[in-house]
């Protein structure tokens, strides 16, 4: 197929996923158009996938459509912003073309789930890249910051930590995506492969959590970044935190790709939260004293934000 025969085929594999509220006008023109509620705010996000390093060479096409959305459809989770639409452009080899089938009807699959509509994107040859743009909206002023946690905020996070990392440790062996499907959300392997963003809990979060992150370079690492952008520290207590089965605290709290959501509340607020009955954990609190410390046996241990690192 040429590229505008590929275009057509990768359209037709995403299907009714090209469409949703708010889409005026979705592929197949030089620009999509949405329209935005009043008196909302445009949420934006992109991420960037390189085949070799945020997934094998030899990975599946439909999981690796399913986690490239997804991973970014966890920024809007974050920010407490209901998903709108997505744009995505990939670079591949020629001999690639039915993988991107494969891509784009797993992207589509996670797409419905999500609630999110493909509605254009860019295909060019060369070596297999993956970009994806996210945008949703948030009510104005509603969304959820990294920079408003303050001292005396409880530490929270949801599910567990660790899942994804016990998956790279032995990711040659992925399950075929059938079998994933079929395996709970916790296995190791459905966290890595088949990420599903916190996105109810993050637009539930809107005006009782003061700041907020997803666990997508390790939890030691972004709860680093919420502390640099609100000027505090933390204190976290290591029996609290929710470790996944067979993963160790050390390794956990440093292991990235679980995409939780990682929050602080302020007191007054508390009760709110326990009214969501949400699947979350309160792991310590923000402290004024700069430096995250992970409290076990009584002692407190000033930790490293270690977690992965593009350039270091």
């Amino acid at each position: 197929m040429d590229e505008f025969e590929l275009i057509d085929a990768v359209v037709a594999a995403l299907g009714s996923a090209t469409r949703g509220p708010g889409v005026v006008l979705g592929p197949g023109d030089d620009c999509a158009i949405a329209a935005l509620p009043p008196d909302t705010e445009l949420v934006s996000s992109i991420d960037t996938l390189v085949c070799g390093v945020h997934f094998p060479a030899d990975a599946p096409g439909e999981w690796v459509g399913h986690r490239a959305l997804g991973v970014s459809v966890s920024d809007l989770a974050a920010m407490g912003a209901a998903p709108l639409h997505a744009i995505v452009s990939v670079t591949l080899p020629p001999e690639r073309q039915p993988w991107l089938l494969d891509f784009a009807r797993g992207m589509g699959n996670a797409a419905r789930e999500m609630g999110i509509a493909v509605v254009g994107g860019n295909l060019a040859r060369g070596p297999l890249n993956i970009a994806v743009s996210v945008h949703g909206i948030v009510p104005r002023g509603q969304a959820l910051l990294r920079s408003g946690a303050r001292p005396g905020d409880r530490l929270f996070v949801s599910g567990t930590i660790g899942a994804a990392g016990l998956a790279l440790e032995r990711l040659a062996a992925v399950p075929p995506i059938g079998t994933l499907r079929r395996l709970g959300r916790d296995d190791p392997f459905v966290r890595y492969c088949l990420p599903a963003p916190r996105l109810v809990l993050g637009i539930s979060l809107r005006g009782i959590a003061s700041a907020a992150i997803d666990v997508s370079d390790g939890l030691l690492a972004d709860l680093g970044h919420v502390c640099h952008a609100s000027g505090v520290g933390a204190r976290v207590t290591g029996e609290y935190v929710p470790i996944a089965a067979g993963a160790a605290l050390e390794s956990a709290v440093r292991a990235g790709d679980d995409y939780e959501l990682l929050f602080t509340v302020p007191p007054a607020h508390l009760a709110a939260l326990e009214e969501l009955a949400a699947d979350v954990v309160e792991i310590g609190e923000i402290t004024a004293e700069t430096g995250i410390r992970l409290s076990r046996d009584g002692s407190d241990v000033v930790l490293a934000s270690a977690g992965y690192r593009h350039f270091s």
